[in-house]
């Protein structure tokens, strides 16, 4: 007897043959970047998701603070966190933010973030990170 699941695989391509979908796009996972994004441009299409991973030094109170000049180019889905060691459990490891943006109407934008301590306004951030997205049609 055959497993039911074992028919979704050719479903999918059934339906993305019959919409005329390519589900390769669909599978790519979304570009990720890092702090060496510092000072240069990136260009995506209309729509597309991308992502930016940053250390952040959560267990002495930091936390990234960003900013985009046009928030109507790109929007921030969303941020996590997770462990650099892996380990919640390990004391005083680094922590890695997620950010997540998408693009959402063609033009130019940039976006600062910086790492301070939000209770501490006038104290000069630790990191910064500034880079420029084109986003084209």
């Amino acid at each position: 007897m055959k497993h039911p699941l074992g028919i979704i695989g050719p479903l999918f391509f059934f339906l993305s043959v019959l919409c005329g979908c390519d589900l390769g796009d669909a599978l790519k996972p979304e570009p990720l970047l890092d702090a060496s994004v510092n000072g240069t441009s990136v260009t995506y299409a209309l729509t597309q998701s991308f992502s930016l991973e940053l250390d952040l030094n959560a267990d002495a109170g930091y936390q990234w603070f960003y900013s985009a000049s046009d928030t109507t180019v790109i929007h921030v889905d969303g941020t996590e966190y997770r462990p650099k060691s892996g380990n919640w459990n390990q004391v005083g490891g680094l922590t890695v933010e997620t950010f997540h943006f998408r693009a959402t109407k063609p033009g130019r934008c940039s976006i600062s973030l910086y790492e301070r301590r939000g209770w501490l306004p006038n104290v000069a951030p630790i990191d910064s990170v500034r880079f420029g997205v084109v986003v084209i049609q």
